[in-house]
């Protein structure tokens, strides 16, 4: 018997809850938005972030390492920024456009976390003799979050003046997986519409 409390971050290729835990907590974010501009006024849009190449851990052969993620999360971010800002009145243009005002986004933090809370025995492989037992579970909760926190800073395009920045706009999402005694399962999350295995 055992019990074991632990908490990783992915280092696999986000699945699909991860994928959802992430746009849910940028969408949620977005929702306290407040940035001062003139109604309907043309906009660019640009993002930054720490997940550009510079911050990317590589291995010894230059290939990138297990936790690598790329820049598509600014572009996203970016994307739905630029979207919440059109819903809102503002047209939105690139900056060959020449846009009266620029809003750079700056995505302070965006990510999933994973816990395990763990109570039974954990699976038993014999090296001498070829059996093996598999996990016994009296209780186990699989617990996942997503997290992203931005602020929007805004500058006149035409002369690089800074003009204000938003409030810090966070969101968050949760998935969590439970089992008891083996065979019931079940989840709770904040998630619309979340994958679920098996359905």
């Amino acid at each position: 018997m055992g019990c074991a409390l632990e908490q990783e971050v992915s280092r696999t290729p986000r699945t699909a809850v991860e994928q959802i835990l992430l746009t849910q907590a940028i969408h949620q974010a977005l929702e306290n938005l407040s940035i001062r501009l003139p109604e309907g006024v043309n906009v660019g849009v640009t993002a930054t972030g720490l997940d550009d190449n510079q911050s990317r851990p590589r291995l010894g052969n230059g290939e990138a390492g297990a936790i690598d993620r790329s820049s598509r999360d600014s572009l996203y971010v970016r994307d739905a920024v630029a979207a919440e800002l059109g819903r809102r009145g503002y047209r939105i243009s690139d900056q060959d456009g020449d846009p009266l005002y620029l809003v750079r986004v700056m995505t302070e933090s965006v990510g999933t976390m994973q816990g395990l809370t763990f109570v039974g025995m954990p699976p038993v492989q014999s090296v001498l003799i070829p059996f093996s037992l598999p996990e016994l579970t009296l209780y186990k909760n699989q617990s996942q979050s997503g997290y992203a926190r931005l602020h929007l800073d805004v500058f006149d395009h035409r002369t690089g003046e800074f003009l204000g920045s938003s409030p810090t706009l966070i969101g968050r999402s949760f998935f969590n997986q439970y089992t008891l005694l083996i065979l019931a399962t079940w989840h709770s999350t904040d998630v619309t519409a979340p994958p679920v295995a098996g359905r």
